[in-house]
């Protein structure tokens, strides 16, 4: 109690007037205290709210932490109803037809694409053999109409040829 500031008032008018007494101020010149103790002692009686306001602050405060929950659990609780839609959306939506796709792959697979193939495969591996034969051949040509004096028989027998067909038997 000693803390409480009108008390601490209290005390300090009550030794003023003590003092003012003793000095020998009459009271009546001073004026009449007795109504300022009556009024500081129904002051000092009144009950003080600094619990109850500590109450309410602590009741705020928990309020402003279950109304940030209540926020988010309201966000989750959107974003669940957007899904719902969502969903709803792609239940109405149209199903995909796949009979003209199935239609399509019976007519490929009837088709013996793989009978083609095969006979397509044998074709190219005649085609490499004969790559390969011709690559052989022009290399070897090569070779030869490298060497001059074969170039130059070949030339002799191209104009004894020549001449043999230009006289008349």
């Amino acid at each position: 109690m000693e803390l409480n500031p009108l008390y601490r008032l209290y005390v300090e008018l009550n030794n003023k007037v003590d003092g003012l007494i003793k000095n020998g101020v009459p009271s009546t010149n001073v004026g009449d205290l007795s109504d300022i103790i009556v009024r500081l002692k129904n002051l000092e009686t009144r009950p003080t709210y600094d619990s109850i306001i500590g109450e309410l602050s602590a009741n705020v405060k928990k309020l402003q932490i279950d109304i940030e929950d209540v926020k988010k659990r309201l966000d989750g609780l959107s974003k669940i109803d957007n899904l719902e839609s969502r969903i709803y959306n792609l239940e109405v939506e149209p199903k995909i037809n796949i009979l003209p796709l199935d239609e399509r792959v019976s007519n490929i697979e009837n088709e013996n694409y793989k009978e083609n193939l095969v006979h397509l495969e044998n074709k190219i591996g005649n085609m490499e053999q004969l790559v390969n034969a011709i690559t052989d051949l022009t290399y070897r040509l090569n070779e030869i109409e490298k060497k001059p004096d074969l170039n130059q028989r070949l030339s002799a027998i191209e104009m004894n040829m020549s001449n043999l067909n230009l006289t008349p038997p």
